[in-house]
């Protein structure tokens, strides 16, 4: 186990408390020529915890949207988590808009709290995990096999809310500062 964990919690692998673990298109359609409701990104639109630069994407006809959202079925509350080239960002859903990816994101949606999760994978211990397995030799990647294998420290739902809870307070206090 790569660190001692409470008597409470358990090791368990990413790809047991996952109902989804998918990456985006391998193979995406070319885009219109004019803007649409319908949007494929990659992993360059995932940053600061959030989707960026939605202006730059490619624009889909629905037809082509929904056939490629079969692939990866995106809820409100999925994790995107960005596994080729800029390796390890994430953000969760809001389901605001209609999305699908390129395969340099892998979608994720957990049987556990979503937001432990996502700061699980915020963790230095990821970000550092991620970034010594990715492989490839044109650009590196970190993929759904790697992420399916990868083992995640569970506390019980209760503490994992709680845990979140604190991050979240603590993030208020820090990011005022950040902010100067």
């Amino acid at each position: 186990m790569p660190f001692e964990i409470p008597s409470s919690w358990e090791w368990v692998r990413l790809g047991n408390v996952c109902k989804k673990l998918v990456d985006g298109s391998h193979n995406p359609p070319k885009g219109e020529k004019e803007k649409t409701e319908y949007i494929m990104a990659s992993s360059t639109n995932i940053n600061n915890n959030s989707l960026v630069y939605l202006d730059k994407v490619r624009y889909l006809s629905k037809e082509n949207f929904l056939k490629e959202n079969e692939r990866t079925r995106i809820e409100k509350g999925d994790i995107f988590f960005t596994s080729v080239g800029s390796i390890g960002r994430s953000c969760i859903f809001d389901g605001l808009i209609n999305i699908c990816f390129q395969r340099s994101v892998s979608i994720i949606s957990t049987l556990i709290f979503n937001k432990y999760l996502k700061y699980f994978f915020d963790s230095e211990y990821f970000q550092y995990k991620t970034k010594v397995e990715a492989n490839g030799t044109a650009q590196k990647g970190f993929y759904l096999n790697q992420l399916s294998k990868s083992l995640i420290p569970l506390p019980p739902l209760e503490e994992q809310k709680r845990i979140v809870a604190k991050i979240e307070e603590l993030f208020k206090i820090i990011e005022p500062l950040t902010e100067k």
